[in-house]
């Protein structure tokens, strides 16, 4: 896998973080691009290799989500993190373990799921790449 920085800078450590999530979440066979410190947006395999193709299909994905109901489901990871799933495959995690009680229950609560959909939400708004994960480039 090779991250490509967008941003003129280092990544920060959460930015760092969040891509080790996905990787392992990916199992290192997706290609996504980083859009804020939680939020990821999974790009097809298909523009593996052209990083034009990819920022593209990211800041398409990111602009479409603002014009749909922001939709999405939730997930306990095994790792103990809470995943949201937005349309057009929009990811984002918690920025903190679960509480004993959503990994006993397997769901996360809704309180929880509202934070991180707001960082879907507010990476997609801000419209910016910071990074590319991909294992061609």
């Amino acid at each position: 896998m090779q991250v490509y920085k967008i941003v003129q800078r280092n990544l920060s450590e959460i930015e760092e973080k969040t891509i080790e999530h996905f990787r392992y979440y990916f199992d290192n066979k997706k290609c996504f691009a980083l859009l804020g410190d939680y939020v990821i947006a999974m790009l097809s395999d298909d523009n593996s290799k052209n990083l034009e193709k990819l920022q593209q299909e990211a800041l398409e994905n990111s602009g479409h989500l603002l014009n749909t109901p922001p939709d999405f489901s939730t997930y306990v990871m095994d790792d103990m993190f809470g995943l949201v799933v937005m349309n057009d495959g929009i990811y984002a995690i918690s920025s903190e373990k679960l509480s004993d009680e959503e990994i006993k229950s397997g769901k996360v609560n809704i309180a929880t799921a509202l934070v991180i959909r707001s960082l879907c939400l507010e990476a997609c708004n801000t419209g910016k790449i910071i990074a590319i994960n991909d294992e061609e480039l």
